[in-house]
């Protein structure tokens, strides 16, 4: 297979060193002075598989194109639509907040279109998103999917928009606020590295709750909620009918996930280890 990444900033070369890894990958730029910066920061080992030009004509020859210019609609949809024009490959952009549907609307053929969202830096971060228009067809998809998953990608599907960017944006308003309120930054980071971003790590947030307890967790919300009137607060349907089957988490063997007897000491065990590899036991 062989695969065009459009843009050789540091998200483009990074991008271009986690499919050489596999595959060819033509690296296009308008600067030869990006394509050189590119050249010198990508292993020899991965070299071999990278031809570098400024020229779009190769898209031809490709598979797959990988957009990763600019974070600007104009600049993106300008680019993309000069490849539709060269090429039957599957087209990708690595937007992370521009909506997906705001640039296929914009195509001749949005159905060969998705948002392909890579972790920085690309060629070490394990999660890719891909993010899906309304006019994204489904077989495209499925060989995205299987493509990413082949560079040994962890691969989440998205509807319209970035899950990631979604949690980014709630977490950091939360902690602007709480700077606004007197709040020290050392205090917010530490909550973070000391406490919720281990839990986070092994369990994500909905495995946490399961250890927490949803009827734990469905109380305290409902007390907020009665106590700020705070829509935010008000615990959500799907979590009330999980209470009332007696799914309420790793203590009934069953939550959102389902849990063997030793749930809670495996969690413990995964814990420790995970604080002595941090050097934080």
């Amino acid at each position: 297979m062989k695969v065009m990444v459009v843009g050789a900033g540091l998200m483009g070369r990074g991008i271009a060193m986690a499919i050489a890894e596999k595959h060819e990958v033509i690296l296009q730029d308008v600067s030869e002075k990006a394509l050189e910066a590119a050249r010198e920061q990508i292993p020899d080992e991965l070299l071999r598989r990278v031809e570098f030009t400024t020229s779009l004509e190769k898209a031809r020859d490709c598979d797959i194109v990988m957009e990763a210019v600019f974070e600007d609609l104009n600049t993106k949809v300008e680019v993309l639509r000069e490849i539709e024009k060269l090429t039957k490959a599957t087209l990708c952009s690595n937007t992370s907040v521009i909506s997906v549907d705001d640039i296929a609307e914009k195509l001749e053929n949005p159905s060969r279109f998705m948002g392909v969202h890579w972790m920085n830096p690309p060629h070490v971060m394990p999660l890719v998103e891909i993010v899906i228009s309304k006019y994204t067809d489904s077989e495209e998809i499925s060989f995205v999917e299987s493509f990413l998953k082949g560079l040994g990608k962890e691969v989440v599907v998205c509807r319209s928009q970035s899950l990631v960017n979604r949690f980014n944006a709630a977490v950091l308003s939360e902690a602007s606020k709480m700077i606004e309120e007197g709040v020290g930054g050392e205090e917010i980071d530490r909550v973070w590295k000391h406490h919720l971003g281990l839990l986070y790590t092994l369990f994500g947030p909905l495995g946490n709750l399961d250890y927490i307890g949803l009827d734990v967790a469905y109380y305290a919300s409902l007390y907020l909620y009665n106590r700020f009137g705070d829509e935010k607060f008000k615990p959500p349907q799907w979590l009330q009918e999980k209470i009332e089957r007696g799914e309420v988490g790793v203590k009934a063997g069953k939550g959102i996930y389902e849990y063997g007897p030793k749930a809670y000491e495996e969690r413990v065990e995964k814990l420790r280890r995970l604080l002595e590899f941090l050097g934080l036991q």
